[in-house]
């Protein structure tokens, strides 16, 4: 954890208290407004405001820690696809894999072959 992420941490989490309290408050004023002004069918209840943990790691970082493992020889591409981009789907992953190991030469067969020793 670096030094800005430290003092970030603690602003950030009373932030979320401060404007989860408001952001709930006022949700559930435009619930009681529907209900009052147009008639709506949904029973108003305070809603409840949660904020995400925040903490995102640098691409530099991540970038770094990949590199790493690379060299050591401890992840695969398609792990690395998947950190680097956590949103997509096995399909997505799988065509971006294809086309990395294209690109690098990686996937061309042996030219050796397979010959028993």
């Amino acid at each position: 954890m670096n030094v800005r992420t430290q003092r970030s941490t603690p602003t950030r989490t009373k932030k979320a208290r401060h404007w989860g309290l408001a952001h709930a408050e006022q949700l559930h004023v435009q619930l009681l407004l529907g209900l009052a002004l147009f008639g709506s069918r949904v029973t108003p209840q305070r809603p409840t405001v949660e904020f995400g943990s925040g903490v995102a790691e640098s691409m530099q970082s991540m970038g770094t820690t990949l590199d790493l493992l690379a060299r050591a020889g401890a992840v695969s591409t398609a792990t690395k696809v998947k950190v680097l981009h956590p949103e997509w789907d096995d399909t997505a992953v799988k065509a971006e894999v294809a086309l990395i190991l294209t690109e690098t030469g990686a996937s061309a067969p042996d030219p050796v072959g397979n010959f028993p020793l």
